[in-house]
């Protein structure tokens, strides 16, 4: 039995699989093609949000806090993504 909901599993709506909501879970669901495009879709998201973060001065605040979330959802995608793609 898992002790993690699947609901409360980050989820990325990508633009380049046509608006697509993809799970963590459900990565290892996604076709080659798919992968590669959600990992430079999510590199590009990454190195967005760690711009828009360094940009503010109180990191403590809510809108960079927003911003911190986007980079630890981003990563956990990226990783989800090289595990499947290297066949880990």
């Amino acid at each position: 039995m898992s002790m993690i909901d699947p609901a409360s599993l980050p989820y990325y709506r990508s633009y380049l699989l046509q608006g697509k909501v993809v799970r963590l879970d459900e990565v290892n669901k996604l076709s080659n093609q798919e992968l590669n495009l959600l990992n430079i879709e999510t590199r590009a998201g990454l190195s967005d949000a760690r711009h828009m973060y360094e940009t503010f001065e109180d990191k403590s605040s809510e809108e960079a806090g927003q911003w911190y979330r986007r980079i630890k959802v981003a990563n956990y995608f990226q990783a989800a993504i090289g595990l499947e793609l290297t066949g880990d």
